[in-house]
This record gives structure tokens, sequence and C-alpha cells, in this order.
């Protein structure tokens, strides 16, 4: 397992890393689209999802603004980077797997004074990126979750889908 990356990557990767967790939480779909690779695999299986395979970055935020997702503008996130592990997989791709606590919490409307519901889920997600044309991309992410606190699938399905 290689480590060796030069600061500049390791900055610029980062960088990607901070812009996917605000633009998630924002729900800042230019953002997010804008540090994606031509094709992308979104791995939702532990969180109860699908895999998705060779998603282009349109594809990619249409999955995510889903009402169920976080497409729903009464639901509130915040993606939180930890520490992370980091392993060079070849030259210009690099896989990192970032500890993460994401709070959810659900309002009843859109003036988010009435908290509807909320839960939280912890444990890893994996990023891979690469560098396309001088610039670091995402090409793969894949949270897993070792716990949750209170009903986060709850959370997760907006009342007019139960």
């Amino acid at each position: 397992m290689s480590v060796d990356i030069s600061t500049s990557d390791y900055l610029a990767i980062r960088n990607i890393a901070f812009e996917w967790s605000e633009s998630y939480d924002h729900k800042d779909w230019t953002r997010l689209h804008n540090i994606l690779a031509p094709s992308i695999q979104l791995d939702f299986r532990a969180l109860r999802g699908e895999l998705h395979e060779n998603l282009t970055p349109d594809e990619y935020v249409a999955i995510l603004q889903r009402k169920n997702l976080l497409g729903d503008p009464r639901l509130k996130t915040q993606h939180l980077l930890g520490g992370s592990k980091w392993e060079v997989l070849s030259d210009g791709q690099v896989q990192v797997d970032h500890q993460i606590r994401v709070a959810h919490q659900r309002y009843k409307t859109e003036e988010l004074t009435e908290v509807l519901n909320k839960g939280h889920g912890l444990g890893v997600t994996q990023h891979v990126y690469k560098k396309i044309d001088g610039a670091w991309l995402i090409t793969r992410v894949a949270p897993s979750l070792n716990w949750f606190e209170f009903d986060l699938f709850g959370t997760l399905t907006p009342p007019e889908d139960e």
C-alpha cells in the first residue's frame, strides 16, 4: 500500500472532500457537479440503497436530488468528515476512507420551525479520486454505516412517502 503523495495533490483532494460535504449540506448541485468525474460509481448498498455504476455527473446529482435523499428542502444535514486513511491506487488515482458523521434533521415545513424527525449516521465514506486533465475529481463514493442514532431511516422517508 503506497501512501506517497505530493503536498499539492493532498491539499487538492482534501479541498475536493470539503466541497463534497458542503455541496451535499447546502444542496448546491452545481458545486457538486464540478467535482465529479465524467464516470462515477455511487454505492448506497450499505444504506439500504443500490449500486449505481458509470453515472454521469448529471445522473449522480439527480439521484442525490431525490426527496428521500437530499432533495427535500425540509431536510437539513451536516456531513462532517473526520480522520482519513489514504492509499495511492495508481499514478493519479487515490482512495481515501473518511470517517463521517452525518446529522439529519427533517422539519415539518419549509419554514424550518418544527422538527419532525432526526437521525444521525456514523461510519466511513470511501471516495476514489482521479486526476483528470490536471484536476482531481471524484470517481467513487461508497458510504458504510457503523451505527446510527435516533431514527435515521425514518428521517430519510418524507412523511408523504410513508
